[in-house]
C-alpha cells in the first residue's frame, strides 16, 4: 500500500500531460512562475554546476515571434513561455552533458505545473539561432528548450505509458522486435 507522499508523487507524474490548448487571456501569476523556476533549479546537475539559465517570456508579441520561428510544431496559445538555456563556461569537460542538466530542470517544471493547476508542453524542434536572435541571447549561452505554460482549456485523464516491451532485464534483448509506440504519430520503427 502506498504512503500519502508516494500517492502525491505518482499522482503528479500521471497527471502531467502535454497541454496544447490553453484558456485565452488568462495569464500565469508571477508567484506561480517563481514556483516553476524554483522547481527547475531543484533539479540535479553534474557536479552541481547548475548550467541553466531561464528566459521568462510573457509579452504576446515576443511569444508570437517565437511561435512563428518554430516551423511545424508549437503553434499553441500559451500565455507564458520559459526558454531554458545552458551556460557552459564553467563546465570543465567537453561535450553536451549540460543538456541532461537542463532537461532535468525542464522535467521538474513540467511536474511542478500539475499541483499549480497549470498545463504545460515541452516544445522540440525549435530553431536555436532564431530563438537566440529574438531573445537577444549571447553566443556563449545555448538555447536548449522551450516550455509553454498556461491554464489548460480542458482536463486530460491521468495515465502512465508503462510498456513491458521497453524493459530489458539484466541485459539488452537484441532478439526483441521493435514496434512503434502506441500513439506514435509517425508509426516508424
Amino acid at each position: 500500500m502506498m504512503k500519502k507522499y508516494e500517492e502525491m508523487v505518482f499522482k503528479a507524474l500521471y497527471e502531467r500531460r502535454s497541454t496544447r490548448s490553453f484558456i485565452e487571456d488568462r495569464p500565469v501569476e508571477k508567484e506561480k512562475i517563481i514556483k516553476l523556476l524554483q522547481a527547475a533549479m531543484a533539479a540535479p546537475s553534474a557536479c552541481n554546476i547548475q548550467p541553466w539559465e531561464f528566459i521568462v517570456v510573457r509579452e504576446k508579441e515576443t511569444i508570437q515571434r517565437i511561435k512563428d520561428s518554430i516551423e511545424k510544431y508549437g503553434n499553441y496559445n500559451a500565455p507564458l513561455m520559459i526558454v531554458v538555456c545552458g551556460y557552459t563556461e564553467f563546465i570543465p569537460w567537453e561535450g553536451h552533458h549540460w543538456i541532461m542538466d537542463c532537461s532535468a530542470a525542464i522535467e521538474n517544471m513540467l511536474l511542478a505545473a500539475v499541483p499549480l493547476g497549470l498545463g504545460s508542453v515541452w516544445i522540440g524542434g525549435s530553431d536555436a539561432g532564431a530563438i537566440r536572435n529574438i531573445l537577444d541571447i549571447p553566443e556563449d549561452v545555448n538555447p536548449m528548450g522551450i516550455v509553454y505554460f498556461g491554464y489548460p482549456a480542458r482536463q486530460q485523464e491521468p495515465r502512465t505509458q508503462y510498456r513491458q516491451q521497453a524493459i530489458h532485464w539484466d541485459k539488452y534483448d537484441k532478439e526483441r522486435e521493435h514496434r512503434p509506440v502506441p500513439g506514435n504519430i509517425f508509426g516508424q520503427k
